[in-house]
């Protein structure tokens, strides 16, 4: 921490900032951001304090304030899946015109984003947003804070239905970004999405991407290359992207329509997508021997659990194994969802699978009801099934895809291997 630096004390569900104004980082601060009801409980206050009605609003408002200050193409991305991967392709692709400003790591919600908008300074020729959402109106508020020039919706998919109750809420959620939309500004969707093709009279300027002939931005597989084919020009180009599936060819796909509505040729848009480098956690590729491990477990929902398992099966070699763990935050749907998910590992040719989580057992059951050759082991906790797990590692060979959602610390399963 700086000795300038501030205590910002805000709260959430579980803490409240205000009850570490004791803690040596809130002693050694220059001053404090606090709630005007705490100040009578303080015997001793810093150099300066700064009381406000709410601390979170006061940060928000101070990043609207912020942001007004620059006059550049800011960019957002929301959406149910792809979000961060989208966001750091942009990133890279913007970088190749100018210095660009974006969310580190996870920053996405309500406090995350104003910290990440707090950092847009003069050298900043552009800004790309990823934001997240877990309930209706999380987008409104988000949005109403970054004023995108551009704005990207990737996908509608049941994710964290526990706190948006249908997937109906969630379309509604993450279109809340149109209003916020600069007058001038341009919407980027995907137009293989159900939900999504009811914006394509919504707003004045817009591009869609996706794999259907009626796209701006085309992704598209032929003889082995992906080939992005852009519409308005006749343009096309051949991609080696240093991620594997069809879902990231779609994230790249609209990244390329973003920056495309922001004036970049083709071959800017093609260094960047290339030199683009994966988040960890997502869809992280290394090898155990002669087995290539899919490492994917930063979340996991029904359709980005689908989308790993299809990319094992069509871009690796077999044998194929397969590690799973709860898909969090489905709520009411969560059986349902995972019994899904135990039809199509079943359906499917694997050679091993492992299951762990609570919820992961309509997966199980399901799974065991159909004739699968695949050996299938569950367990709530994954230290039960692990050293079978770690011969594979060490003795196997083909591909076994690792994935869960982060609550499920699957991160610990590879570091007890590497």
């Amino acid at each position: 921490m700086t000795k300038d630096a501030f205590f910002w004390a805000l709260k959430a569900k579980i803490f409240d900032a205000h009850d570490f104004l004791d803690s040596n980082i809130a002693k050694n601060s220059k001053g404090w951001i606090i709630e005007k009801t705490k100040i009578n409980n303080l015997k001793i206050l810093p150099e300066c304090v700064i009381a406000v009605d709410d601390t979170l609003k006061a940060l928000q408002k101070l990043a609207s304030f912020h942001r007004d200050k620059f006059n550049i193409p800011l960019i957002t991305v929301t959406g149910s899946n792809g979000k961060t991967t989208t966001k750091e392709m942009l990133f890279s692709i913007l970088n190749e015109k100018g210095k660009t400003c974006s969310n580190r790591g996870n920053f996405n919600n309500q406090f995350g984003a104003p910290f990440s908008l707090l950092e847009l300074d003069k050298s900043h020729k552009y800004g790309v947003f990823e934001l997240g959402a877990s309930r209706k109106g999380d987008i409104a508020e988000l949005g109403a804070i970054a004023k995108p020039t551009t704005a990207i919706i990737t996908n509608i998919a049941p994710a964290h239905l526990e706190f948006f109750g249908d997937i109906e809420t969630i379309y509604k959620t993450k279109t809340e970004i149109v209003e916020h939309i600069s007058k001038d500004g341009c919407l980027i969707y995907n137009s293989d999405d159900i939900f999504l093709t009811r914006l394509k009279n919504n707003t004045e300027k817009k591009l869609s991407f996706g794999t259907n002939d009626k796209a701006d931005i085309i992704a598209t597989n032929t003889a082995g290359d992906f080939i992005l084919s852009f519409k308005k020009t006749n343009e096309s180009v051949i991609l080696k992207l240093p991620v594997s599936g069809i879902h990231n060819q779609m994230n790249a796909a609209a990244a390329a329509a973003a920056a495309t509505a922001n004036g970049f040729s083709m071959e800017m848009i093609k260094r960047g997508l290339e030199a683009f480098k994966p988040e960890p956690m997502r869809m992280q590729i290394f090898k155990s021997g002669k087995l290539t491990v899919i490492f994917d477990a930063y979340n996991a929902n029904p359709q980005s659990m689908k989308a790993a398992i299809n990319c094992l099966k069509s871009d690796y070699p077999p044998p194929y194994y397969l590690v799973l763990g709860d898909m969090k935050e489905l709520g009411d749907y969560s059986p349902e969802y995972h019994a899904q998910l135990g039809k199509l590992i079943a359906e499917n040719n694997f050679d091993s699978i492992f299951l762990a989580g609570q919820e992961m057992k309509n997966a199980y059951e399901t799974a065991l009801q159909y004739n699968s050759s695949a050996r299938i082991t569950y367990s709530k906790n994954y230290l039960s099934w692990l050293n079978d797990a770690q011969k594979i590692f060490k003795t196997g060979k083909g591909t076994m895809l690792i994935k869960a959602s982060r609550a499920m610390n699957f991160e610990k399963i590879i570091e007890s291997i590497k």
